[in-house]
């Protein structure tokens, strides 16, 4: 397999944490976001600004890079968006409109069929690869600090690696998830009140950091990962035990 990889929403606090992992490991990185990251002084990250909810921009990205390096041995989809208001809040059932629940799915969900139906053919074509995907915890339970949208849409993630998992694992290509649970992230305007609540729900007494996230990730996508594919790895330290 080749050793470059595309992070989708690479731009984020895990995106970043997901790329700086992959260029460790001896990767090239493309990162498609709508934000792009600068690209890495010694060559080794790359970004192009892409709307990832459409078809066409996503395909050209992807097929500009396959031209130029051929096909890629991993691909992370690290895109995500869960409503909430001023306060940190998730936006409850009777304030979500329609537009916003259709824009929920659209990142969270869309983004990730879009480029793994992209992707993924190329991979096979060239004898295998790993897909990972980033679901939540929340797809897991009802009990969920997240929008109701934002949890229906993680659980489709993961629908979607089993469906992808099933269809290209004659050809080598491994399909995985990880559900985090909360994890620290600057970039998030939380409710303290709420982040204290849910702290106190974790065996281990803490939220994750971006990098221990990352690490499910990166050995998912790795040559040392096998034989485990169509699973979702839950990484909420043991909140949901």
């Amino acid at each position: 397999m080749s050793t470059w990889g595309i992070v989708a929403g690479g731009s984020g606090a895990l995106g970043s944490a997901v790329t700086a992992g992959l260029v460790r490991e001896g990767h090239r990185v493309l990162v498609l976001d709508r934000v792009t990251a600068p690209d890495d002084l010694d060559g080794t990250v790359s970004s192009v600004l892409v709307d990832l909810v459409d078809s066409a921009q996503v395909a050209k990205a992807v097929d500009d890079a396959v031209a130029e390096w051929g096909a890629p041995s991993v691909l992370v989809n690290c895109q995500g968006w869960s409503p909430k208001d001023e306060e940190g809040v998730a936006i409850g059932d009777a304030d979500m409109s329609a537009e916003m629940f259709t824009e929920a799915l659209q990142v969270n969900l869309l983004t990730a069929f879009l480029t793994i139906r992209t992707v993924i053919p190329h991979m096979a074509a060239a004898g295998g690869g790993r897909v990972v995907s980033v679901s939540s915890a929340s797809a897991r339970t009802g009990r969920t600090t997240a929008a109701a949208v934002y949890a229906a849409a993680k659980a489709g993630v993961e629908a979607l690696t089993r469906h992808f998992a099933v269809q290209y694992g004659s050809s080598g290509v491994l399909v995985g998830a990880v559900a985090p649970g909360k994890f620290v992230n600057p970039n998030w305007p939380d409710n303290s009140e709420l982040v204290d609540a849910y702290q106190a729900e974790i065996p281990l007494g803490r939220r994750a950091t971006p990098a221990e996230v990352a690490e499910a990730i990166l050995y998912l996508a790795s040559a040392s990962n096998t034989y485990l594919t169509g699973q979702t790895v839950l990484v909420d330290g043991g909140r949901l035990s």
